[in-house]
This record gives C-alpha cells, sequence and structure tokens, in this order.
C-alpha cells in the first residue's frame, strides 16, 4: 500500500516513509522506467536485451518515490522498492550474491560507473547486504544505495539515489524510518 508520505507491505514485511510531497509511481509508470532503463543497459546487444526482458517477468515494481516528477528535468533524491523472483537466477544465495550479479550488469552497461565494496548493514533491525554505485556526470555525481536480501524466495532490493548531503540527508531519513515485521 502506497500513500502519499508511506509505504507498507505485509508480504515483504516492510514499511517506510517518505516526504509526503514527494511524489510515486504507479506499477505502469514503473514499467515503463524500467523498460527506458533497459534500453541504456542493453543498447543493441541483443542477448543482453533478451536476458532483461526474462528479468522483467519476474520483476515486482514496489515502489518508486521521488522529490521530482519524472518528467520535470531535475535530478534528486528518490526511493525504489523492487522484488525479483530468483528461483530462475543460479548462484543467488543471499544479498551480496544478488548485488555482484547486478554489478556485473551495471558494469557491462559501458556508463562509467564507481563501486565501494559490497558490505552488511542493519536496517530496521535486518541484515541487508549494500553496494555504493556512482556515476558522475560532469555537472553533478549521482550515487545510488542498494540494499538487497533474500525474502519468501525474491530478491528484496531498496534503490536510495541522492546528488548531495542534502538529498543524501533526505535519503538517510528514508532508510532510519524503514522496519521489517
Amino acid at each position: 500500500v502506497t500513500e502519499s508520505g508511506s509505504y507498507t507491505n505485509d508480504y515483504f514485511g516492510i514499511s517506510l516513509s517518505f516526504p509526503q510531497e514527494w511524489v510515486y509511481q504507479d506499477a505502469d509508470q514503473m514499467m515503463a522506467l524500467m523498460e527506458a532503463g533497459q534500453e541504456v543497459v542493453a543498447g543493441d546487444n541483443e542477448a543482453k536485451s533478451k536476458m532483461m526482458d526474462l528479468a522483467k517477468t519476474k520483476t515486482l515494481n514496489l515502489l518508486m518515490a521521488s522529490k521530482f516528477p519524472l518528467d520535470s528535468g531535475q535530478t534528486g533524491p528518490s526511493a525504489i522498492a523492487v522484488a525479483e523472483k530468483i528461483s530462475m537466477l543460479q548462484g543467488i544465495k543471499d544479498g551480496k550474491d544478488y548485488l555482484e550479479s547486478s554489478k556485473k550488469l551495471l558494469v557491462d552497461s559501458q556508463l562509467p560507473y564507481e563501486f565501494q565494496e559490497i558490505k552488511t548493514v542493519n536496517v530496521g533491525g535486518k541484515d541487508l547486504d549494500m553496494m555504493q554505485a556512482s556515476i558522475d556526470t560532469g555537472e553533478m555525481v549521482v550515487t545510488q544505495d542498494y540494499y538487497s536480501t533474500i525474502i519468501e524466495g525474491y530478491a528484496f532490493n531498496l534503490i536510495l539515489t541522492y546528488t548531495d548531503e542534502e538529498s543524501k540527508a533526505e535519503t538517510d531519513k528514508i532508510l532510519e524510518s524503514i522496519t521489517f515485521k
């Protein structure tokens, strides 16, 4: 359930708060965003595109909340929650395995990502694996903190995006609000 300023998912046992003035997307809007991202990551690589088509069929778009509307042209803080069925993902036993696999896709995209080492952090009383990825656009550095864990046969992922200390403080408040049942 997504309402102005909050998200609750009983299946994954998570609740979180985000600023009430932020906008949030419905599942159709999130799928359109996922398809746009697929074009960037896969490019002209047909095999990679087919692999990402398969990923779409087993991915649940749960939440996307952002400070600015997607069509505003502004880059700002956001929070995304997605879950991917792992039964077909060989070798994925925990959040770290999932993040390593995600990192490989990001590296293969040829975008100039820089990564920090994956570490385990406690969020809302639950241990999650965390990977930080950044891109320097020349105008700003966009940083994404990826949090992942396995819940009920899914890799549950939270992606917090920020561009400076002020927007990081906003995503940190979201992280601090998370509770797991």
